[in-house]
């Protein structure tokens, strides 16, 4: 029995007022035969009520403390079990308790007065489904009290008969209803609660949380090792599955029953000890020695749990990890896209585009005058024959002055009169005579001629002056439009006529600015978006739920005006906004790239996660891991201050290797295996066939290939001499031959001797190291530093790094698949046979250290996990999921408390017997007491920095299974 305290106690509220308050109720009542009217009857009939009602509440007391200690909750195929209803089986059957019991105990109750004698009575029970049904019928039960921890009961149809000298007399049926101060209905109701808790899933509050939220830390900490360095080959094993699995129950043990199991602190804090030194790096299974630790290792701790526990059990949250995401290396090669080194030079494009001028012609017509001379016909009887018409166009300048527009700069005009003479002849025929008439029509016009001219018009960059320094350019490009008119003369001429007069021409300046100056201030911007970063929770990034991507995008969008200078009319400042719009423009298409690609990748993930878990427990884990923390007790009040809780189970630890019963005092022979565990790494590999799905998604990704950083750090991670190891030494020399072939190539084309470049770039190192350190930019920092111009460092660099990046996407630097998958996987299973050797039974205090003097960092080194945009210059994590599956029971769970009447202590166990039920003297199975199971699923997320090391299980068992998983 654990000790009283406020957090476990159960409030019984006034149960004496309770007592002293009920009372019998008349329900209804049949007149057998004339009452005789004498008192003697009314105070037999008082009497009998008396004494039944205390025969009933001890039937009821009885009945439910038996109910608890076995309890049904899952019903007999017996006319018993049947009676019941499957919904509620615990309560039914203690109402057919209650009424056969109290059938029994009624019999032979009655009062005398004088003569008058009344005895009560139940009716009979026929031992069929039907009549049980109608015995459960009879009886009502539910919690009373303040905080429902007493039992009001209503039975109805006891029979009260008064006779005289074996004369009925008279006939009565009560329904007495009365509290019994008897917390069975409580402790099924919390135990119910528990055990749904411990089945709820990562959606719903439960155990599925809580197992998250303490596996969070330890996947986080035994990831960041393994990052890091430390030779951990199972980031997440069976046993800390186990340990987190076994501290969430004690919490929902807390929550529910306001106490835990003592023992099960214990074997917590002995477990957790135990993983935190000797099984740090291991955590891999289940066995007898293991058995040992957690059942026995908890006596030495004392009676109580120690106030500190291992990482993994209540705990102070540590801060979210979060996922770094920048702009950084997209600056770069938006620049080096805007100055050149990677194609067309845009920004000289843009400087000239500046510079350049455009003009046209404008006109404007404006009628004068009309006139009309000579005869049209003949006279009468005159017939048309032919009609001939002839047309003129005469034009005199009348000085200067043409049409102006906004926007446009007039650079020469010129007006004009302009005369359209239209002279018409007609033939005519009359009694084989003929005559001509001749008529003359003259159209007089005034047109306005202007060569106008603008800058040409760029997006985001105001319109420039065409005066001063462009004013030459504006004057070239205005007489070549004139001159494309064919002089302001003609043009009138056409205007008047009514044709289309359209000319442009272009003419472009020397430039304003110097190129070094425009470069400059575009790498100041450069320097501003480069430091554009933000934090997004980790587990969201690695499930594909946050896309930093995205997200830097929006955080560049936002920021865009600031970029910006308040640019006047003059070349010189449009040369500068011009500069930096162009620059943002490559920015604009290198992040959209990004966000392609991580459409990609993150459709990719969720396919894979899906194979495992729903999208809606997936967000229910993520959930879990932003907000865990150590539930507070479920306040009980306790008015009469003298009843508590205690919890006892069996095995008080649920391991996952094999217990015997009897060494658990559970009912029952043989062995069990009280918890069952499957974990899955599901990005055991970079390039497994997960990750080449995500690949497909992302267009510049080949299929059938691998990073040649990971093909690099997979044979660094070997020995000579392993299976397959050969054959990728050969294809990391051939991927980092051609990667150095362009990088040669590039610096000959910028004016660097060959025979320098060939020198610069060459490394004396073994195959996997050299292409590591080609890779991650070593080499180029190395080579421009030892280039003597002309290019100065800074554009070497700049140069080499973009083609770098480039050149790994090319299917020649990306080594085939099979081959370094093969190679990782032989290496995996060496290593993983030469780890079981070494460590045994996997708990020996010397095995982690026997096993780094053996195997060092090799096998921890084995690529691992889902780079998230594994493209060079975007990959800013990598991440790995673990998806848990867990099942189990306890073989004995039992909650005790001390009666609220100062009676002997009462339980309720649940440990699989079966219940049974007494009828006139026949027993009969009534149901089961179901051990109190435990189940749930949900995934565990871990995200690194970008690293070829990655993060994940890499000792070739991406499944791992407890020893009773599935049996």
């Amino acid at each position: 029995m654990g000790a009283v305290n406020d957090r476990g106690r159960v409030p019984f509220a006034l149960v004496g007022v309770l007592l002293l308050l009920t009372s019998t109720t008349l329900a209804a009542t049949t007149v057998v035969q004339p009452s005789d009217g004498t008192p003697a009857i009314e105070d037999a009939m008082d009497g009998a009520a008396a004494a039944a009602l205390t025969e009933l509440r001890g039937a009821a007391d009885t009945a439910a403390t038996n109910a608890a200690i076995d309890p049904v909750t899952e019903p007999a195929d017996t006319p018993a079990g049947r009676a019941l209803n499957g919904s509620k089986p615990f309560r039914d059957a203690l109402r057919l308790r209650l009424y056969l019991r109290a059938a029994d105990r009624l019999d032979g109750v009655e009062a005398t007065r004088g003569a008058v004698t009344v005895s009560a009575s139940l009716p009979a029970v026929e031992p069929t489904t039907k009549g049980y049904r109608a015995a459960i019928e009879r009886v009502d039960i539910g919690r009373a009290g303040e905080d429902e921890a007493a039992m009001a009961v209503e039975i109805d149809g006891v029979n009260f008969a008064a006779t005289r000298d074996g004369r009925a007399l008279r006939s009565v049926e009560r329904s007495p209803t009365f509290v019994v101060s008897n917390p069975a209905l409580l402790l099924h109701d919390r135990t119910e609660r528990f055990e749904t808790r411990a089945n709820a899933p990562v959606l719903q509050r439960g155990l599925g949380r809580r197992v998250t939220a303490r596996l969070y830390p330890i996947a986080w900490v035994r990831g960041y090792a393994q990052y890091g360095g430390a030779p951990i080959s199972t980031v997440l094993g069976t046993r800390h599955v186990e340990l987190a699995t076994n501290d969430a129950l004690l919490a929902e043990q807390r929550a529910t029953f306001g106490e835990a199991d003592p023992n099960g602190h214990r074997g917590v804090a002995a477990a957790g000890r135990r993983i935190a030194t000797t099984d740090a790096l291991v955590g891999v299974g289940g066995d007898k020695e293991w058995t040992d630790t957690v059942l026995k290792g908890a006596d030495a701790l004392g009676p109580a749990p120690p106030p500190e526990q291992p990482v993994g059990t209540w705990r102070e949250e540590p801060d979210t990890p979060v996922v770094t995401a920048d702009i950084d290396t997209s600056a770069d090669r938006a620049f080096a896209d805007t100055i050149g080194v990677t194609g067309p030079d845009r920004l000289e494009e843009r400087i000239d585009r500046v510079h350049t001028v455009e003009a046209r012609i404008a006109t404007t017509t404006a009628f004068r005058d009309r006139s009309r001379r000579g005869d049209r016909s003949p006279g009468y009887g005159w017939t048309l024959t032919s009609v001939d018409t002839d047309e003129s166009v005469d034009a005199d300048r009348a000085g200067s002055g043409g049409p102006s527009a906004t926007g446009w700069t007039t650079v020469d005009t010129g007006r004009y009169d302009v005369t359209v003479t239209r002279t018409t002849i007609r033939d005519w025929e009359k009694d084989n005579e003929t005559e001509s008439t001749t008529s003359v029509t003259e159209r007089s016009y005034r047109v306005r001629i202007a060569a106008q001219a603008r800058t040409v018009p760029m997006k985001g960059v105001p319109d420039g002056r065409v005066d001063g320094h462009l004013s030459r350019a504006a004057d070239r490009a205005g007489r070549r439009a004139i001159r494309d008119v064919g002089g302001f003369e003609d043009a009138a001429k056409a205007a008047a006529t009514g044709e289309s007069v359209r000319a442009t021409a272009t003419a472009t300046a020397g430039w304003s600015i110097d190129r070094s100056t425009v470069e400059a201030d575009i790498g100041t911007v450069r320097d501003r978006v480069s430091d554009v970063s933000l934090t997004l929770p980790a587990p969201s990034v690695g499930t594909g739920r946050a896309d930093p991507a995205e997200r830097l995008r929006d955080e560049f969008d936002g920021m865009r005006g600031e970029l910006l200078i308040e640019a006047d009319r003059s070349a010189h400042e449009r040369t500068i906004q011009a500069g930096r719009l162009t620059y943002m423009g490559a920015l604009d298409s290198e992040l959209d790239r990004r966000v392609s690609a991580s459409d990609g990748t993150n459709a990719g993930i969720e396919d894979a996660l899906g194979e495992y878990l729903g999208t809606d427990r997936l967000d229910g884990a993520l959930a879990a891991h932003r907000g865990a923390s150590r539930p507070d007790a479920e306040p009980i009040a306790d008015p009469a201050g003298n009843l508590s809780l205690a919890v006892e189970t069996a095995p008080s630890y649920l391991t996952t290797s094999g217990v015997t019963r009897d060494r658990i005092d559970a009912r029952g022979g043989g062995s069990v295996y009280p918890l069952s565990t499957k974990t899955v790494s599901v990005f055991s590999s970079p390039h497994s066939q997960v990750a080449s799905g995500i690949f497909d998604r992302i267009p510049f990704l080949s299929t059938g290939r691998v990073s040649l950083s990971t093909a690099a750090r997979t044979l660094d991670a070997m020995r000579p001499g392993m299976s397959k190891y050969d054959e990728l030494e050969t294809e990391v020399e051939d991927a980092t031959d051609h990667v150095r072939g362009e990088l040669v190539a590039d610096l000959v084309d910028s004016g660097v001797p060959e025979h320098e470049a060939e020198a610069a770039l060459r490394v004396h190192a073994p195959a996997a190291e050299e292409a590591l350190m080609l890779t991650n930019g070593t080499t180029i920092e190395r080579a421009a530093a030892s280039i003597d111009g002309p290019p100065t460092r800074e554009r070497i660099e700049l140069r080499l790094e973009t083609t770098l990046d480039s050149t790994l996407e090319d299917d020649a630097a990306r080594p085939p698949e099979p081959t370094t998958t093969a190679a990782q996987r032989g290496a995996k299973n060496e290593y993983g046979e030469e780890l079981e050797d070494v460590l045994a039974d996997g708990i020996e205090s010397g095995a982690e250290r026997a096993r780094v003097r053996l195997l060092g960092d090799r096998l921890g080194a084995v690529p691992a996990g889902l780079p998230i945009l594994p493209v060079p210059g975007y990959w800013f994590a990598t991440a790995n999921v673990w998806y848990v599956s867990l099942s189990g029971q306890y073989e004995r769970f039992a909650v005790r408390t001390n009666r609220g009447d100062g009676a002997a202590t009462m339980a309720y166990l649940r440990d699989g017997r079966t219940a049974w039920v007494t009828h006139d003297g026949d027993i009969e199975r009534l149901g089961t007491a179901e051990r109190v199971t435990v189940r749930t699923r949900t995934a565990v997320v871990v995200v690194v920095p970008p690293g070829p090391r990655g993060v994940g299980d890499t000792d070739g068992k991406p499944i791992k299974r407890s020893p009773g998983w599935g049996s």
